[in-house]
């Protein structure tokens, strides 16, 4: 399930910044003070412009905060990319292959993209995994991007809605 950021949520999100593994891959990586201020952002931006970032809390069946997702839809090109960001003890469970196609539905759906991409670490075979079970195309590599561990080669995958 997909839902809103809650003020309760704060524990959880914050600890993700001691999980190493979670952020292996990643282009960006949280320390405290910039966690504490990315939830602040989560909780005060109100879902009322469609065209922005839908930051939401993937939660497990059981209620539990399963890490977040969301859809960054910020140029007005008909496009938005999609990611998630999942705590290394919740892989290998389906969320991130669920949240992205929950994304995918609302996307193009709800917010009418065009087309959805996304992009991951060319050695983060898993979340290639995930992109290409939840339908979307490997369609190149993105050279050069700056990540927190330096430049480093993303692939790239897209997903062109059907109403496009």
């Amino acid at each position: 399930m997909l839902r809103d950021f809650r003020p309760t949520d704060r524990g959880d999100f914050v600890a993700l910044v001691d999980d190493e593994a979670m952020f292996t891959y990643m282009k960006f990586r949280l320390d405290d003070a910039s966690a504490h201020q990315k939830f602040d952002l989560f909780i005060a931006e109100p879902h009322t412009d469609p065209r922005r970032i839908w930051d939401l809390v993937i939660e497990s069946p059981t209620g539990e905060f399963a890490g977040w997702a969301g859809l960054d839809g910020r140029s007005d090109d008909g496009e938005a990319e999609v990611g998630w960001y999942l705590p290394s003890h919740q892989w290998g469970r389906g969320y991130a292959t669920e949240a992205t196609r929950l994304l995918m539905d609302f996307g193009c759906r709800t917010l009418g993209y065009r087309r959805l991409f996304a992009t991951a670490d060319p050695a983060n075979a898993a979340s290639r995994r995930v992109l290409e079970k939840s339908g979307l195309t490997h369609v190149g590599v993105v050279e050069g991007v700056q990540t927190w561990s330096g430049v480093r080669p993303r692939v790239m995958y897209e997903w062109r809605c059907a109403s496009a």
